[in-house]
């Protein structure tokens, strides 16, 4: 659910529009979404993205599991949750009822923080989320 507020940048998701738009993705969303991100091949290093919520984009609520449902999740993961049937009722669930998704969310960010995070030099901080630091 943490993906109601924030972007992606267009090189996370140009797979989904080029050559052909995924058949999972809603065609008037990837639309808007070639208008964000018209190139199939966009600088890495630009600041080219789409809002993950383009309703609520600063918001955290369940509006991400609202855009799912409707085939508007933005990278493949996301829009999975709502196909696949182990998750599918959890989708359900946190679309149909802001207050349930708040409290799943507080809670899950609870048992994240008692996850005896690494501390000092037992880990790194990635520049880049998808590659190790060098």
């Amino acid at each position: 659910g943490a993906h109601s507020v924030g972007r992606v940048h267009c090189v996370n998701l140009v797979h989904r529009l080029y050559p052909t738009v995924d058949p999972t993705l809603d065609p008037v969303y990837a639309e808007y979404l070639k208008g964000r991100c018209p190139t199939p091949d966009p600088d890495p290093d630009a600041v080219v993205y789409a809002r993950n919520d383009r309703e609520t984009p600063m918001i955290l609520d369940n509006n991400y599991y609202k855009n799912i449902i409707n085939h508007k999740g933005l990278l493949i993961v996301d829009q999975q949750l709502a196909s696949d049937p182990r998750t599918t009722p959890f989708v359900q669930k946190m679309a149909a009822n802001n207050s349930y998704f708040h409290e799943q969310f507080s809670r899950a960010i609870a048992l994240l923080s008692e996850n005896n995070p690494l501390t000092g030099d037992q880990g790194e901080v990635r520049k880049d989320c998808r590659y190790v630091n060098i």
